[in-house]
């Protein structure tokens, strides 16, 4: 199963928002990271993998995408953590890792 991504801007950065829209997440060690889409509030979306560090880190891969307005975003690994806000699992992008 994917799980989608919802973030609340048009790329991601330190600090970035965001939240699980579908998908379950298990911490449980896979073989392969389980795929994720994240969504862009533009419209825009790419393909990943989500990877658990420990906790409630995970490492979010993402494959290069353009945005709306045409703007070239390179593939990025960021280090997220997870948490759940009344009732709604939420992340938050706390380091690039490349």
């Amino acid at each position: 199963m994917t799980i989608t991504l919802e973030a609340g801007g048009t790329h991601l950065y330190v600090g970035a928002r965001g939240t699980v829209r579908d998908g379950r997440l298990s911490a449980a060690p896979s073989v392969k990271p389980p795929p994720c889409m994240v969504v862009f509030s533009d419209g825009a979306f790419t393909a990943g993998t989500l990877t658990p560090q420990g906790g409630t880190e995970w490492q979010l891969a993402v494959d290069g995408y353009t945005t709306a307005r045409g703007t070239a975003i390179p593939a990025k690994r960021w280090l997220v953590e997870m948490t759940c806000i009344g009732g709604a699992l939420s992340f938050r992008t706390k380091a690039k890792l490349t």
